[in-house]
């Protein structure tokens, strides 16, 4: 217990104002709804949405997922992030209070389904490229994740690069003798139907969204074991390579053609082609890209506050009248409840198994039973 020794009554109440603060709420500004599918940590651009919901709420803010499509909050998020979704309740208090959303859109996302007030588009990859729109609204605030990518976007307010990977769990270990390769081209085959090239023959193969996907650790552990990483494409992967010591081979192609991130990131550890110049160089520069990614983590706080304060000034200046477009936290419907019943199968079967989705099955349906009698 605190010993306030001979101050006034009105020092004493100032002390414990000070002392309590940490634990009574203040009323915060405008709420932020960022729109994102399920958490997966094999997705830059979704990490980073996610990254973005906790940095927010780390910074005082109030800031919630909204998924899409709908996925149940059990197979949702990470729960080491503070990234809640948004539910039906805060969505109700926002209108009552008349605090107009801030609606976070990734470029994927086409128009403003959500039908905000205030939108913000982050733009993360080439406009148009994965889906989404080629031009954005004049009224929505725009940020892009590069310097790159802010000079593709018409009235870009800011490039906003933000760090996802965590090199707690990506770093070199000299002791780890290096032997053959590994590679991605997950977008490259699965989106753009491209071919692998020859020089990925016989190399390991680093995959996303599958049931037999490596987990972070092993990915990591594999760039600390192979010579080479190649990447058919933008990936947060080829900065994780080289926080490992592993040089990165970047292999152009008709639907790669320029880095994303190199104004923040340069071409330290990374080569652009397989010219064994551009891969010597790759490999003698990999301590100066580490450092280079790690100086990264000192310049996004400042950048976060200019877009709260900027965003929160936009949306103290429109009114909520109408309430926004969220299923999930409207009345529920026929259609909505199938939609959300199909994506949890989906997600227990990709994520758990056949033989977990069998046990979830047989447990909802027992539960059902024992409601029924009861």
């Amino acid at each position: 217990m605190a010993d306030y020794g001979q101050k006034s009554p009105l020092e004493v109440g100032e002390s414990l104002l000070a002392e309590v603060s940490w634990l009574l709420p203040e009323k915060k500004g405008h709420s932020y709804y960022l729109v994102a599918p399920r958490y997966t940590r094999m997705s830059a651009g979704i990490k980073i949405m996610y990254l973005l919901c906790h940095a927010l709420n780390s910074l005082g803010q109030r800031a919630y997922m909204v998924t899409r499509p709908y996925t149940p909050a059990k197979l949702a998020t990470n729960p080491e992030l503070n990234t809640p979704l948004l539910t039906k309740s805060v969505f109700d208090y926002d209108f009552e209070q008349g605090l107009t959303p801030i609606v976070i859109y990734p470029e994927i996302v086409a128009g403003n389904p959500l039908n905000a007030s205030v939108v913000v588009r982050y733009v993360m990859n080439v406009p148009g490229l994965l889906g989404g729109e080629t031009t954005y609204e004049e009224s929505e605030y725009c940020i892009a994740y590069s310097a790159e990518l802010a000079r593709q976007v018409k009235n870009c307010r800011m490039s906003l690069f933000f760090p996802a990977s965590d090199p707690r769990i990506y770093y070199p270990d000299p002791g780890i003798k290096r032997s053959g390769g590994c590679f991605y081209a997950a977008k490259y085959r699965k989106f753009h139907g491209g071919k692998l090239f020859p020089i990925t023959d016989g190399c390991i193969e680093i995959t996303r969204d599958e049931a037999n996907s490596q987990t972070a650790e092993q990915i990591a552990d594999i760039f600390r074991r192979s010579e080479v990483f190649y990447a058919y494409e933008n990936t947060a992967l080829a900065i994780e390579a080289v926080l490992c010591g592993c040089p990165v081979v970047f292999l152009p192609n008709d639907h790669f053609k320029d880095l994303i991130g190199v104004d923040e990131l340069g071409l330290d550890g990374m080569a652009w082609g397989n010219s064994p110049s551009e891969l010597e160089r790759a490999k003698n520069t990999l301590t100066k890209g580490r450092e280079r990614y790690l100086n990264l983590f000192l310049h996004v706080r400042e950048k976060l506050e200019i877009l709260i304060l900027e965003t929160q000034i936009m949306a103290a200046k429109k009114k909520y009248e109408k309430r926004m477009n969220i299923p999930q936290c409207n009345p529920p419907n026929f259609l909505l409840l199938t939609g959300m019943h199909l994506e949890t199968i989906k997600n227990v079967y990709h994520d758990l198994g056949a033989k977990e989705l069998g046990r979830t099955v047989l447990r909802k349906i027992f539960s059902k039973l024992n409601g029924h009698r009861s």
